[in-house]
């Protein structure tokens, strides 16, 4: 084999989603620390001692409580955001939004019974029929002035590819990211991956359905006997890509957004399949809606297909979808339906050189878990803000680099990433920043708990991922993972989005 045959494609250089920092402390930490040690010494030299050393005590209890991140560089977080976490979910247990309950007791209104609880209330239906006369679903969330369209996608696995057809297909998704960041009224886009393993038996079922009665009797006896011959169990992927565009951007009034979307939408589903999407479609209310309930509740997976073996159809609305009970008032699970779930968010990419199948392991199905949903979540930079974010990158990782004694291989290969994106950008390349989270659902008991998060801790690390557990927040960070368009960003408040700016 040669050398030739044996290179791969690689595409892009990550960009760390967190301030770099110097010995534990970010930039605005160090001018607050030598600020503080300046004051002091013109304290000291007036003869004020004691007001010294208020400032410099205050100055670091400033640092420890609100700069230096514990847990790691990518994935730690401060006392103050730790503190802000549990004291939101401890107040909205308190006012008893941390429940959601449309049984006998429910106190929802008479028309509201079924709808979906949390950051999802306020989502609103749209239909329509595209350029094509293909029908489809827009979900209008009024409070984040977004519409958000739902793709959905059946993409054949990388093992039933030859590598060119497999690397082809990753340059045409990086084109398809690429080209987020070319549309300005573009809020963000999520890519899903819901996952599990099912019985055979609707499967098996299916194939006997549909064995033509008029069929010779060998066909038909091999037919059955080959449907008796299939594994126990057999994957069941589901891949959703959402988009979401903001309305203001799009239009003065939202049906001339609707409109300017539904035009977008046929050469979305062409891009998608180009990347390797499969067979690409719109997703419409009632297919949303049966995603939605299998979330809150795997089991109805299987009814769900039988009722399609029948030719029957649920009818059901996505806004008519909210499970049955909805509890997170708990530390990091949050309760559904008579199953439990739990969600990992990972904040930087893996430690290691990435391949299509880096990730193979994290995204596959997996038999310690009912479901599995991995999210990812990319949020477009305008072309006017990328070189300004590409600058700011090169100037902390040469800073960072050059004010230690010892320039380790870590702070080479830093300064070395920053300036070969530097490079690209020059050249035309779009900046799209990423994150991702994992929701697994399993048995509400202990043992199911500790086996769905030995295994869920196993896949993260196999695939040399930074994560953290989401611990006050995990109802939030349940229905961020679902195909709905919900973008964590939009929904930050004023302190959260004011501590970015200093740690």
């Amino acid at each position: 084999m040669t050398d030739e045959t044996q290179q791969r494609v690689r595409f892009g250089v990550w960009i760390p989603t967190n301030r770099a920092t110097l010995g534990g402390l970010t930039l605005p930490g160090w001018f607050v620390l030598v600020g503080a040690l300046t004051l002091m010494a013109m304290t000291f030299v007036r003869g004020w001692f004691v007001a010294g050393l208020i400032v410099v005590v205050a100055a670091l209890l400033f640092e420890l409580v609100f700069i230096i991140r514990f847990g790691g560089d990518t994935t730690g977080r401060t006392i103050a955001e730790r503190l802000s976490a549990a004291i939101s979910g401890v107040r909205r247990a308190e006012r008893g939004e941390a429940t959601f309950n449309s049984g006998l007791f429910s106190t929802l209104p008479a028309d509201a019974l079924t709808s979906l609880p949390g950051v999802l209330a306020h989502v609103k239906e749209i239909d329509g029929t595209d350029g094509f006369g293909e029908p489809f679903t827009l979900l209008h969330n009024p409070k984040t002035k977004t519409l958000t369209a739902v793709f959905s996608c059946n993409a054949d696995g990388t093992d039933m590819h030859t590598q060119s057809k497999v690397d082809a297909d990753v340059v045409s998704y990086g084109g398809w990211l690429a080209s987020l960041s070319a549309e300005d009224a573009l809020a963000g886009a999520t890519v899903v991956v819901d996952g599990a393993l099912r019985d055979k038996g609707p499967l098996v079922e299916r194939i006997v359905s549909d064995i033509d009665p008029d069929a010779p009797e060998v066909a038909r006896r091999h037919s059955m006997e080959a449907g008796e011959e299939l594994p126990g169990r057999y994957s069941e992927v589901s891949t959703w890509v959402t988009m979401s565009w903001s309305i203001p951007s799009l239009a003065t009034t939202t049906e001339d957004a609707v409109a300017e979307v539904a035009a977008k939408l046929p050469y979305q589903v062409e891009a998608l399949t180009d990347a390797g999407g499969g067979t690409v479609s719109i997703a419409t209310s009632e297919i949303l809606a049966e995603a939605v309930r299998v979330a809150y509740s795997p089991e109805r997976s299987t009814e769900y297909a039988s009722d399609a073996l029948r030719g029957l159809h649920s009818g059901l609305r996505v806004t008519e979808a909210g499970p049955d009970y909805f509890d997170d008032s708990g530390k990091r699970v949050c309760l559904h339906d008579g199953v439990a779930s739990m969600t990992a968010l990972v904040l930087a990419p893996p430690r290691r050189h990435i391949t299509e199948d880096t990730l193979a392991g994290l995204f596959r199905p997996s038999d310690r878990f009912l479901r599995k949903r991995v999210a990812l979540f990319y949020r477009p930079v305008p072309p006017e803000k990328t070189t300004q974010l590409v600058e700011q990158m090169g100037a902390a990782a040469s800073t960072v680099a050059t004010a230690k004694a010892r320039r380790t291989a870590k702070d080479q290969k830093k300064v070395t990433q920053a300036e070969k994106l530097e490079d690209e950008v020059t050249e035309g390349a779009s900046v799209t920043r990423f994150s991702m989270a994992v929701t697994v659902t399993f048995e509400p008991d202990d043992r199911a708990y500790r086996e769905a998060l030995t295994k869920l801790k196993s896949l993260l690390q196999q695939s040399s991922l930074a994560f953290r557990f989401c611990e006050y927040d995990a109802g939030p960070a349940f229905h961020t993972t679902l195909p709905l368009g919900i973008l964590p960003w939009q929904h930050e408040t004023q302190v959260e989005t004011a501590m970015k700016g200093i740690v």
